[in-house]
């Protein structure tokens, strides 16, 4: 092999590197740049919870002095521990969850409105591979942003309630040792599992809308449910499409917690969770087929669909 034949054959690194351009990783990584949101808003709101909790934590001092403790008895700390813990995790995933459906009501209108949607499509990327990326950041990423931000936030609101235990002089092992806070983890992220799952079809009937619509996309969306419930109303009387609306909305922690939304209990916890019934509804496999088909149609749709 001459010297000019070696030059020219490239090398093993050079290969991979040409036939590894990764389009889906690259997609996701760009919907993470232009939309800052959906790593800042739930980072957020944590973080302002977490200041919160510094400039108060001498109120937390006192909900946890030597008085409550008597007064309330000996696990009062942990059910403040944990009630905290619950609440500020649902704000998170309140704010995640609001953050998806504002995310899909753009993620295919705005490409067309400020019509960056014409250099994508000059790119070796397919629509697939665009709409399929889009629709993975509200059942995916934000979930697992969700549950990160949620596991550090339950961190420091650990080490902020140690704080205020050493300045009431009293031992720490009185909430370390009894605080269930992987349980607590564990329990998060079942329903933030469940929750994305259940509202799957929700996100792909709004990323269907800003794929077709041209502008006002929040009212496209509602606007057939409100005109469905109204029609329904007035012509039979009756309010079954209001009644699987609410389903949809609420249903999916129904089926999560069967038998203590049956039983009508006062609390629920991890112990409380019927994965089982969950899994066996079928709402939850309905929702998932309609997000399927909302997907496809969006590809679909991008395929022929200009700028605005």
């Amino acid at each position: 092999m001459t010297s000019a034949e070696t030059l020219a054959m490239p090398s093993v690194e050079t290969t991979k590197t040409v036939n590894a351009p990764r389009p889906f990783y690259w997609s996701i990584r760009r919907e993470l740049w232009e939309h800052r949101s959906i790593l800042f808003a739930p980072a957020s709101v944590a973080a302002a919870i977490i200041a919160v909790a510094i400039v108060r934590i001498n109120y937390f001092a006192g909900l946890i002095s030597k008085e409550n403790l008597r007064s309330n008895g000996s696990g009062s700390i942990q059910d403040l521990a944990i009630g905290m813990f619950l609440v500020t995790a649902g704000l998170v995933i309140i704010t995640a969850t609001l953050t998806g459906i504002f995310y899909s009501l753009d993620a295919l209108l705005g490409e067309r409105r400020d019509r960056s949607a014409l250099f994508w499509k000059s790119l070796p990327v397919s629509d697939s591979t665009t709409v399929l990326s889009k629709a993975i950041i509200p059942v995916a990423v934000l979930p697992a942003v969700a549950f990160a931000v949620t596991v550090l936030m339950h961190i420091l609101m650990l080490l902020i309630l140690s704080v205020a235990l050493l300045f009431l002089r009293q031992p720490l092992s009185s909430l370390w040792s009894q605080l269930p806070f992987f349980q607590i983890q564990v329990f998060v992220l079942y329903v933030i599992v469940t929750c994305t799952l259940w509202y799957a079809p929700i996100y792909g009937w709004l990323l269907l809308v800003s794929s077709i619509s041209r502008r006002a996309a929040l009212v496209w969306a509602v606007l057939p449910f409100v005109v469905a419930v109204g029609l329904e109303r007035f012509a039979f009387k009756s309010q079954y499409v209001a009644f699987w609306l609410l389903h949809r909305l609420v249903g999916g922690l129904q089926a999560a917690f069967y038998y203590v939304t049956q039983q009508q209990h006062g609390t629920v916890g991890l112990k409380d969770a019927t994965p089982g019934f969950y899994l066996a509804s079928a709402g939850l496999w309905t929702g998932l087929v309609a997000f399927v088909i909302f997907v496809f149609l969006c590809i679909r749709i991008r395929r022929f669909q200009g700028p605005i």
